[in-house]
């Protein structure tokens, strides 16, 4: 695997944070933390995640936002998101196949988020972000719907334990950026 990094000028750096700002509650970086750009070439092309005091953190999505990895939700925790779900362990094991996550697999809703935000889910009680997706539902029904036993596509699956981004985060990781 090839790995190419470069440090972001601080200009740079403040407007992806501030671009990042937008998406979540607050964000747990220092004010000013050493920001790099980290590019890793996979079979599948080349994957650029923002690397944040160190910690593979930020990438941007096929839809030009910006995410968190699961190691930087494992590094920092997931409180300075939107919201996050508490799923069950039979979830937990079809997260990390790929698949979306649905209602039934919920255990519990945290936070206030709206259809759209980003958020992640978590399992167990040590609190293991296992996927990073959008909401389908904002957080009020997405409760009701999972007190209702209802059914369906209740996040969409945008990072997920053993994808690319969590290849080439590990990567970055190894190479300590």
């Amino acid at each position: 695997m090839r790995v190419e990094v470069k440090p972001l000028s601080k200009r740079d750096a403040r407007k992806l944070l501030e671009a990042a700002a937008s998406y979540y509650a607050r964000l747990p970086f220092p004010s000013k933390p050493r920001v790099a750009s980290g590019r890793v070439k996979l079979d599948s092309g080349w994957i650029e995640v923002y690397v944040i005091e160190g910690v593979p953190c930020l990438f941007r999505g096929a839809d030009g936002r910006l995410y968190p990895t699961i190691l930087c939700l494992r590094r920092y925790g997931s409180s300075w998101l939107k919201g996050v779900v508490v799923v069950d362990k039979g979830a937990a094991i079809a997260l990390s196949k790929g698949a979306h996550l649905m209602l039934p697999g919920i255990e519990r809703v945290e936070g206030g988020f709206a259809k759209g935000d980003i958020i992640a889910a978590v399992y167990g009680e040590a609190r293991s972000p296992v996927m990073v997706g959008v909401a389908e539902h904002g957080s009020e029904e997405m409760r009701r719907l999972v007190e209702s036993g209802s059914r369906g596509k209740a996040v969409s699956r945008v990072h997920r334990l053993g994808d690319r981004i969590w290849e080439a985060s590990l990567e970055l990781e190894k190479k300590g950026v």
